[in-house]
């Protein structure tokens, strides 16, 4: 009995005994050294640290065998805020954390009523980037640096502004913002704007947010090359979407890449529309000053389009159509985490309905073409369309590779005819552009990563007028632009503490560029001009960044080019400096030198319909030496009480520009002038925030001088693209899901040359030119009108809808953009005095859905 009651005992002790280890130790308010003891002793672990780094450091935890070490050092270094890391089977070291450490970061993002609030943009202050909430108000971003500030702004919530040590834990925390009365909303939401919501300014580069962007004048959609125009410094004098006039420069000046693709067209319907799906694309970076080292090839301004780069893990997208074309996207989600398609197209249905919106567009473009003539045939037939396709593949195999791929295709068809029983003559103009890119970007630590990318892109213009009599074809007169161009580079980025990096890299292409103008009959052939040449480019460029965020920023950079079948080399130094002098106050200046081998000739040989006459071609040892061109900047900028001032001035002089690139083939003659161009501008931006109601004036003075060698008595004159004043003035409106927006722009007509007399007592008529770019046309003004509607047909619905409405040139004022004298080429000699008059009243209206 004795012995029974013994076991029962002994048994009882075991079974207390491992209920208690079971439940394990809890440790209340006790110190750092007496808690990791406890856990050395249970663990059989080893900690190793500096003493007085855990000194009067408390914790209150459970220390229980069944939770892992790597839970349990988790806890603990959320509690200490000290860093701790397993380095062995056995080893933890406690260290603490600094701003060189990297944290990843992620969480969700609710209302008060803990509904996920999407498209919430969180601004990270130590590199100043932003990213949005998605659709379940989830955010993640890694390699965020310890100890930096994270900034979280949206319209009607209180602003909330945490630190990274609340994610030490690694864990997604939930983050409530607070509703707040409109007037209770802080500057730094107005700040991050701005034009409007969506497109933001940061040392000097204007970055548009596609999926953020509100209503802008005269746009249901968020075309992106209008959206650019809006901004002070940036003229077009024929209304087009794609002739971005850069501070004085052409529009073949602009470098526009999409995802590292080079683009050589980049319009619809001859310019009217840009040729890029705003709904593909993602996020727009433009420049007009102070470009960094890696970017080359062109002179003026920067455009850098860039698509979804992140892998989707649930099926999004969007369809919709407006007066002139139908478009689809789709993010197709392949292997969670892993790898995603983004598809998408987009085409127009003038071919087959002419809506009210076309037809004004058309007759805007076709005016003064043969197009738009009274001739007197039976049969006329006038058949276009566009068309636009896109596909990014992104694989991301580990958290430190990721690898792209992308193509762009974009094409304009017009066929137009006439005939009749006896003859027809048949235009058929067809402009194509596509373009496909790789890219692999590796990190190798918290610190170092690559990119290495390669790209080809072509451009094919061809214009062809057929001549048919009784079937048979009697003459063809062609003009073909062709344009190959592939590429490779390399980049390493460094980033050296948090406030210094430095990046670098190597840059190769080939561009081969032909054109031909050639009339056929059956008998003969006639090649009236023709280049065939190619050019290989090497380039290797250095930058390097300081910013102290207080204080200042500076990025320095080097890059030099060698044209290679030119034997030439190119050293381009780019500087940008911003000085903060107070909290709301910043100056900056810029300083850069650039090179340019490829330009547009504006061709006078074919010329029947006078749509397309620009073409491209490289620079040679003869007629078209390489373009450079100097820029200097100083500005500054004033935040504060929902105010935003900023002004900016400029001198650019651009060198080595000839009369066929200028365009003064019929002002003066046909042969071949060098020269020069000199710029100088100021940029004035002024904007203001009232509860749901914002303005913005922009003013711009543009002062182009041109020069040329025994032209003008070797005198300066007027730029062909000088507009001396401009005014732009933009409101925006939103109440409820409804956005307004107002856009009235004005400026002073550009310079053009007047006829001075017309001898036509000859067989051929003779044109007698006055003063070169000394008139001046009318002033031009114009005000246009946009509204958007938002709304779900059921509230817990993943679909939403948007009805849009835009009116352009709201009063219909009657515009005059350009004014050309000229004779035609035929032997039927006549003077022609050709005025371009501009968009009359334009309705739109846009109807989509996102899922």
């Amino acid at each position: 009995m004795t012995r029974l009651l013994c076991v029962c005992f002994f048994l009882w002790y075991i079974s207390v005994f491992s209920q208690e280890e079971t439940k394990g130790i809890t440790v209340e308010n006790k110190s750092l050294l007496e808690t990791i003891t406890i856990i050395e002793n249970l663990y059989n672990l080893k900690f190793s640290y500096i003493d007085n780094l855990i000194d009067n450091k408390k914790v209150s935890i459970t220390i229980n065998p069944e939770i892992s070490i790597e839970t349990l050092t988790r806890e603990l270094q959320k509690q200490t805020q000290l860093q701790f890391t397993i380095t062995g089977n056995n080893f933890v070291t406690i260290s603490s954390f600094n701003q060189k450490d990297k944290l990843s970061i992620c969480g969700y993002i609710l209302d008060e009523e803990n509904k996920p609030l999407k498209d919430i943009r969180i601004f990270f202050k130590s590199d100043r980037t932003n990213i949005t909430t998605d659709q379940n108000g989830y955010f993640k971003k890694n390699e965020v640096s310890f100890n930096s500030v994270i900034l979280i702004s949206a319209p009607g919530f209180r602003q909330r502004v945490l630190n990274t040590k609340q994610f030490i834990t690694g864990e997604c925390i939930k983050i409530r913002l607070i509703h707040a009365a409109q007037e209770e909303i802080l500057d730094e939401v107005f700040i991050q704007e701005y034009l409007a919501k969506g497109i933001t300014q940061n040392k000097k580069i204007i970055n548009i947010d596609l999926d953020n962007v509100e209503v802008l004048p005269g746009r249901t959609e968020p075309d992106i090359l209008q959206s650019i125009q809006l901004t002070p410094g940036v003229n077009n004098p024929f209304e087009t979407a794609s002739g971005l006039f850069v501070r004085g420069s052409t529009p073949n000046q602009n470098l526009v890449l999409w995802n590292g693709i080079k683009t050589y067209h980049q319009g619809h319907l001859f310019g009217m529309l840009s040729a890029f799906n705003p709904y593909v694309a993602k996020e727009v970076n433009f420049s007009k000053s102070g470009v960094s080292a890696k970017y080359g090839d062109r002179i003026a301004g920067v455009v850098d389009i860039k698509s979804e780069n992140e892998v989707s893990n649930r099926f999004t997208g969007g369809a919709g159509f407006n007066m002139i074309n139908v478009d689809a996207v789709a993010h197709i989600p392949i292997i969670k985490d892993k790898v995603s398609l983004q598809l998408s197209g987009r085409r127009s249905y003038t071919d087959v309905l002419e809506t009210f919106t076309y037809k004004q567009l058309s007759d805007r473009v076709f005016q003064n073409t043969k197009i738009a003539e009274t001739v007197e045939l039976n049969d006329e037939v006038n058949d276009f369309f566009y068309a636009d396709y896109n596909a990014n593949l992104i694989i991301k195999p580990s958290d430190d590779h990721k690898i792209e791929f992308n193509t762009i295709y974009s094409k304009n068809d017009l066929d137009f005819r006439r005939s009749d029983d006896v003859e027809s003559f048949n235009d058929n103009l067809v402009t194509e552009n596509e373009g496909y890119n790789f890219s692999w970007n590796q990190s190798y630590s918290k610190n170092l990563s690559q990119n290495v990318s390669g790209y080809y892109t072509k451009y094919l213009l061809n214009y062809q007028f057929i001549t048919r009599d009784l079937g048979a074809i009697t003459e063809i007169e062609s003009k073909k632009n062709n344009v190959a161009d592939f590429g490779a580079e390399f980049e390493l980025d460094y980033k050296i503490s948090d406030y210094q990096s430095v990046s670098g890299g190597y840059q190769f292409s080939n561009n081969t560029i032909k054109y031909a103008f050639v009339t056929a009959t059956p008998s003969y052939e006639l090649v009236l001009d023709q280049d065939d040449r190619f050019l290989n480019t090497h380039a290797a460029y250095a930058e390097y960044k300081l910013e102290n965020p207080k204080n200042f920023f500076i990025s320095t950079g080097l890059r030099f080019n060698f044209y290679a079948e030119l034997d030439k080399t190119f050293i381009e130094p780019r500087v940008f400096l911003q000085k903060y002098i107070t909290k709301n106050w910043e100056i900056n200046t810029s300083a850069e030198y650039r090179s340019q081998a490829t330009s547009q000739i504006q061709e006078s040989v074919v010329s029947d319909l006078s749509l397309e006459n620009q073409v491209w071609t490289l620079a040679n040892d003869d007629q078209f030496p390489i373009v450079t061109s100097y820029q200097y900047t100083f500005g500054s900028s004033f935040r504060k009480n929902k105010w935003f001032i900023d002004i900016d001035s400029y001198y650019k002089q651009i060198e080595d520009i000839t009369t066929l690139t200028a365009g003064f083939i019929n002002p003066i003659d046909n042969t071949y002038h060098v020269g020069e161009s000199r710029v100088f501008g100021i940029d004035l931006f002024l904007k203001k925030r009232f509860k749901n109601y914002k303005t913005w004036v922009s003013y711009s003075y543009i002062n182009t001088r041109n020069t040329f060698e025994d032209i003008n008595n070797n005198e300066s004159f007027p730029g062909n693209w000088n507009i001396e004043h401009t005014v732009k003035w933009s409101q925006f409106y939103k109440i409820n899901n409804f956005q307004f927006s107002l856009g009235w722009i004005w400026h002073t007509g550009k310079s053009f040359t007047n006829v001075s007399g017309v001898d036509d007592s000859g067989e051929i008529v003779i044109l007698e030119f006055g003063e070169i770019n000394s008139n001046t046309l009318p002033e031009y003004h114009r005000l246009d009108f946009s509204a958007i509607y938002d709304f779900k047909l059921r509230s817990h619905s993943n679909f939403k809808y948007r009805v849009g409405l835009s009116i352009l040139n709201l009063y219909n004022r009657k515009n005059l953009l350009n004014r050309e004298f000229r004779t035609t080429n035929s032997l039927n000699n006549q003077f022609i005095n050709s005025d371009i008059l501009s968009l009359g009243i334009t309705p739109n209206i846009s109807f989509r859905v996102f899922w």
